[in-house]
């Protein structure tokens, strides 16, 4: 028993050292000097040249930020490096040092900028938007169209961007919505590879037995216990780990209600079941059809 109560208590000492080491180390990092963050921006975004430098602060509270154009777009752009806090279940446990720059959102803006007549012609002929949205594109259509179609508009896209990539750092992830609010899915031009959501399957379900003039306004992430007394949930989750989560459609219905659409299949059931609710002053009410 002794000898338990010892290896428990060395046990404890040695992860008391290690993680007492690891506290030094994090809060010994200070700001890297002006030729490490330049030797960061070309290590990252290709070569550059030196324009200013802003330095303040001291600790944890020193930033410096280096200012740079680069050579292959003349895109001017900032590297910044400061402390963060590292913060565990409301604990500090120190400071590491964090550098990042807005190179990339800068070079979409170029990409977009550069290709901005052929992307104008490519939105003309396929009626819709194309938007950089930092690091991914985001691909809205008027009408109702079919994925095929949306990730064929992608994959264009993607060529008239890589005429002009000169380092090759163009988004390759792409957000479909079509009639504004409907979400399609997503595209990765890089993979060649989709991802359907269940969008139209529930707005045409509660056109074809609900109300086939009601207007979908918008999907919303949720839990399922926002809908489903906790009975059910654990019935049909009987080995789940948290809370299932997935999406809820609203829409308005001819009478001027709120009428929330779910999919099972959303929530991680095998079921393609779908179900309707208001929401009342009692909470979620199921409308039975």
């Amino acid at each position: 028993m002794e000898r338990k109560r010892d290896l428990k208590r060395t046990e404890k000492a040695a992860l008391t050292v290690l993680l007492s080491a690891l506290i030094f180390i994090l809060c010994a990092c200070s700001v890297p000097g002006r030729r490490s963050l330049i030797k960061y921006a070309k290590k990252n975004y290709g070569d550059c040249t030196f324009i200013s430098e802003e330095h303040k602060g001291s600790g944890n509270d020193e930033v410096r930020k280096v200012y740079l154009k680069d050579k292959d777009t003349g895109i001017n752009y900032t590297v910044i490096s400061g402390m963060d806090d590292i913060n565990i279940d409301g604990s500090s446990f120190g400071y590491v040092n964090n550098t990042s720059s807005d190179f990339e959102v800068k070079y979409s803006a170029y990409l977009f900028s550069e290709a901005g007549e052929e992307i104008l012609d490519l939105e003309s002929e396929n009626s819709c938007i194309i938007k950089c949205e930092t690091d991914f594109v985001k691909v809205t259509f008027y009408s109702r169209v079919e994925a095929d179609k949306a990730y064929s508009v992608a994959e264009e896209c993607d060529k008239i961007l890589a005429g002009y990539d000169v380092k090759d750092m163009r988004p390759s992830e792409y957000v479909l919505y079509a009639e504004v609010t409907t979400y399609l899915g997503s595209y990765n031009t890089g993979s060649g590879s989709g991802q359907t959501s269940n969008s139209y399957t529930v707005i045409d379900y509660v056109h074809t037995h609900y109300d086939q003039s009601a207007v979908f306004k918008d999907s919303i992430g949720a839990y399922i216990d926002q809908f489903l007394p906790y009975d059910e949930v654990n019935r049909l989750f009987p080995d789940r780990d948290g809370m299932p989560s997935g999406t809820a459609y609203y829409f308005k219905d001819k009478n001027g209600d709120t009428v929330i659409a779910i999919c099972m299949k959303d929530f991680g059931l095998k079921s393609d079941e779908i179900r309707l609710f208001r929401d009342t002053a009692y909470g979620m009410e199921e409308i039975h059809k």
